[in-house]
Order: structure tokens, then C-alpha cells, then sequence
């Protein structure tokens, strides 16, 4: 096995192969890096058995071979050098790197010995503008659970549910915890209509990687995505780059259920003015159980109040100014303060609506700069 390749470019590819590489493997070879020389290229490729990645970069190939290696030395041995290209030779059990000025042997493993990589099937799922799908995912994954448990596991994965109605496609990504939901709708194209009955749970922890890769490819405006033969695993493919995640197995939470079907109590917000009340009440909300923070709308006078107190310290409030506000009384809620200041971290317009049926009923928040986007939050229970 010999071929020569552009340093960069084999090094920023080395980067994205070794995210999928477990730090602690309980299986040796599952720290190395596959490599795969044929005609024309070189395809590395990398596994913990949930996640992993395929990559190909052309060049110059002399003769062809297979070969593992462990990916964090040799990604960082090419980091670290400096050179406008890379030598790999495979000599007996041994492969040889050399740049202009640097050089290094690395032991081996036969790669009959790693782990076959799901392969893309001749019909995609669907396809989706990048931008798009970053932006969903960045509106949803946040309101992941993070318990692995049994029958809670589900939820720490981001459901993909595919609805082809009224002439569009369109993909609904949500995100929930228990007490949070998120949810955003975003356009597809090439839509797989065999397989629009198909819900699919992407683990959260692995997509955040992906969305790491989509968005340093800065020159790719779509993402192709695949299902396995099997089902099992969904496949993102990024230009020269094919990414999978096992899917996670169960029955997600009937989120439908939770879904408010009208409202009692609305207003609309300015993000700054809230943002800028809950970093007053923030001081005094850190230290209560739950970050409980009392949630006061005065329908009179068209303002909220967010108020919290702390034992043998004090309390605080502050008031912000509301729009459009709409309810027969006036609404004495809480909420958890941390969830509230999730919300307006993800709310991309310049104003925020709230729309909720009472004082323990879901309420709504809604990014008047983004349609698509809804999240829907659970307030906690008030003594006064």
C-alpha cells in the first residue's frame, strides 16, 4: 500500500474521522483508523459501534492496500507537521508516514479485523439544505434528556418524523426532557414516500458531532440523508463524507399528546427585555431548588413580573413590558428560571410570544422570527 496526498486536506479529514473514535475502547481496533487505498483514493474510516465515519480523499496512488492504525497518533503526527503533502507506505506490518521533513512508523492491526461500516442503500431518504437542518437541529437538541436509564433513553435522541400532507414534505425534529419540548418544521426535497412511516430516534450526543462537520464544510448547501438496509442506522452524507448513527430502539412519547390546542393567557415580548429581566432574577433564582422563579402577568398594565427569593437572604423582582396581551384575569405562574433562559438562547427574531391555558398548564413559546419553531415548557407549582 503506497499513496501520496495533500496535507491538509488529509489532516482536516483525520480530524473529522477521529470524532468517532472512542477514547476508551473496549476493543482495541476500535481506536484505530481504517485505511482503505484504491485506484484513485484513499477512504479512512473510524467506529465505536454507534457512530461512525467514512472519508475519501484522492491522490496519487502507487499501490493499493488496507491497514489499521491508531487514528489519535496519527492524527495528531499530521497535525503537528508542516509539508505540502504526505507519503503513506505499508511496509510488512508497519506504515510508514513522511512529509517533507518529518517522518513516523506506526504498528498496525490487519484491517479483516474492524467492524463493517453500514453502506448508503441506492435510494435516499430524503435530502435537506444544511443550513437548515443545522439551524433545526441547534432549535431542538437543547431540550434533550441527558438520562440514559431504561424507557427514558429515547429521549435523549432527537426524533426525525417525515409528514407529506397539503403538496409539501417536510421533516418535524423534536426535542424533549419530561418537562420541555421543542419542536421545529423544516422543508425536504427527494422525499422517500415508501418510508414517511417511519419515525427515527438520532441519539443527541452523536448528531451534535455532525453538526460540528456540517458546519466547518461551509461549501456544502445540502445534506443527503440514508437509511440502513436494516433500519437500523441513518446515514448523513456531507459531500466526500458519510456519517452514521445507530438509531435508538423503543417507542418515542406520544408528543402530539402534549401539544396545546388553544390558549387562555398570550402577550408578546421584546428577546432583549426578557433576556435582560432574567438576568436581574437570575442572582437570586441560582440558588433555589429548581431555579424557581415566580412569573406574574398584570393584564392592566401590560407587564410580567419575575420575582425570587432565597431564604435568610432577601428577594428580588423585576418587571418588563409586554405587547398584544391578551386573558380575562391576571396569571400567577413559575417557572424554572435555566429552561427559560434556554429558550431565549435559541429565539433567533426580536421578539417572543407566550401563550399558555393557566397557571399549571403547558405554556407555549414561540420565536416570532421563526414560524417553524415552537417550544413548549411546564411551569412548576407556587405557594403564592
Amino acid at each position: 500500500m503506497k499513496i501520496t496526498l495533500n496535507h491538509e486536506k488529509l489532516s482536516k479529514l483525520l480530524n473529522y474521522a477521529s470524532k468517532a473514535v472512542s477514547s476508551k475502547p473496549n476493543i482495541p481496533i476500535l481506536s484505530n483508523v481504517k485505511l482503505d487505498v484504491t485506484k484513485n483514493d484513499l477512504k479512512l474510516s473510524a467506529t465505536n459501534l454507534d457512530m461512525g465515519i467514512n472519508v475519501w480523499i484522492p491522490g496519487v496512488v502507487e499501490t493499493e492496500g488496507s491497514i489499521t492504525v491508531s487514528a489519535k497518533f496519527l492524527a495528531d503526527f499530521v497535525s503537528a507537521s508542516t509539508s505540502d503533502n504526505v507519503e503513506l507506505e505499508l511496509k510488512e506490518t508497519v506504515l510508514q508516514v513522511k512529509t517533507s521533513k518529518s517522518k513516523a512508523n506506526f504498528n498496525t492491526i490487519p484491517a479483516t479485523e474492524f467492524p463493517v461500516l453500514p453502506q448508503l442503500t441506492e435510494t435516499k431518504f430524503f435530502s435537506i439544505e444544511s443550513k437548515e437542518l443545522l439551524k433545526s437541529l441547534d432549535k431542538v437538541i437543547f431540550s434533550c434528556s441527558t438520562d440514559m436509564s431504561p424507557g427514558k433513553i429515547q429521549q435523549t435522541g432527537v426524533l426525525f418524523e417525515v409528514v407529506s400532507e397539503d403538496g409539501k414534505d417536510e421533516l418535524y425534529l423534536i426535542g424533549l426532557d419530561g418537562f420541555r419540548l421543542s419542536k421545529r418544521n423544516v422543508k425536504v426535497k427527494d422525499l422517500n414516500k415508501e418510508l414517511t412511516s417511519n419515525q427515527v430516534i438520532v441519539p443527541a450526543r452523536y448528531l451534535q458531532e455532525m453538526m460540528k462537520i456540517v458546519s466547518d464544510m461551509t461549501d456544502v448547501d445540502v445534506v443527503d440523508i440514508f437509511l440502513s438496509e436494516n433500519k437500523s442506522q441513518i446515514i448523513f452524507k456531507i459531500d466526500e463524507i458519510e456519517f452514521s448513527v445507530r438509531l435508538l430502539e423503543g417507542p418515542y412519547p406520544d408528543y402530539k399528546r402534549i401539544l396545546p390546542d388553544g390558549s387562555a393567557f398570550s402577550f408578546e415580548v421584546e428577546k432583549k427585555e426578557f433576556e435582560s429581566a432574567i438576568k436581574v432574577i437570575s442572582t437570586f433564582a441560582r440558588s433555589n431548588l429548581a431555579y424557581k422563579t415566580l412569573f406574574d402577568l398584570d393584564i392592566e398594565n401590560k407587564q410580567v413580573k419575575l420575582k425570587s427569593s432565597v431564604a435568610d437572604v432577601g428577594e428580588n423582582e423585576t418587571a418588563i413590558g409586554v405587547e398584544n396581551v391578551e386573558g380575562e384575569s391576571d396569571l400567577n405562574a413559575a417557572y424554572n428560571l435555566r429552561y427559560l433562559q434556554d429558550i431565549v438562547a435559541h429565539i433567533s427574531g426580536e421578539k417572543l410570544k407566550f401563550e399558555t391555558k393557566g397557571p399549571l398548564a403547558a405554556s407555549v413559546f414561540r420565536d416570532l422570527g421563526d414560524e417553524k419553531f415552537m417550544h413548549i415548557l411546564m411551569p412548576l407549582r407556587r405557594e403564592v
